[in-house]
């Protein structure tokens, strides 16, 4: 991700979780776990080529069910078919993301906007910059302050280069651990 990219998710960030409210609750969560995907340029279908993908978020409650939340993801999922066959290489994408997202007793689901870069392998031309999409949902036992569960993600993601306008879409199964601060 660029610099100007990071400083506008930490600056957005800083505005959403800087104010206190009376009802307000500030957590952290981080979710790892694997995704699979596909790669318009190289010509292969979504497969079944895990690789292991991580976020961390932060999260403001805004209302006892709506949060905005604001963080940073890595996706990556491998490739066999298509132009991938013989190298076999990983699709690594790096974002910023801002979404909200909506809870009820142990289920959540959240939906929000990504902006970064998805590259094919390391070799060949930089990657630009572009938006994305997200969407998410899982289940979340609470232990105190301490948030854990399983979740699913769905990720579409500009895999742009200077020569071609490419996307990626990945699909991921993770495990979260978050943490309540106030």
């Amino acid at each position: 991700m660029s610099r100007a990219g990071l400083a506008l998710a930490l600056g957005v960030a800083g505005t959403l979780f800087g104010g206190h409210g009376a009802r307000a609750q500030t957590s952290v969560e981080a979710r790892s776990g694997i995704t699979v995907g596909s790669h318009t340029s190289t010509a292969a279908s979504l497969e079944w080529a895990p690789a292991l993908s991580h976020e961390i978020r932060l999260a403001r409650r805004l209302r006892p069910q709506v949060a905005i939340t604001a963080g940073y993801v890595r996706t990556a999922f491998g490739c066999r078919e298509g132009f991938c066959r013989g190298r076999e290489p990983t699709i690594t994408g790096h974002h910023a993301a801002l979404g909200a997202e909506l809870s009820h007793g142990w289920l959540w689901g959240r939906v929000g906007v990504l902006y970064g870069t998805a590259r094919v392998g390391t070799e060949g031309e930089a990657p630009r910059a572009g938006p994305g999409l997200e969407a998410g949902a899982g289940l979340r036992l609470r232990f105190g302050r301490l948030r854990v569960g399983p979740g699913l993600s769905w990720r579409r993601m500009s895999a742009d280069t200077p020569s071609s306008a490419d996307r990626a879409i990945a699909l991921g199964f993770d495990l979260g651990v978050g943490f309540e601060f106030d």
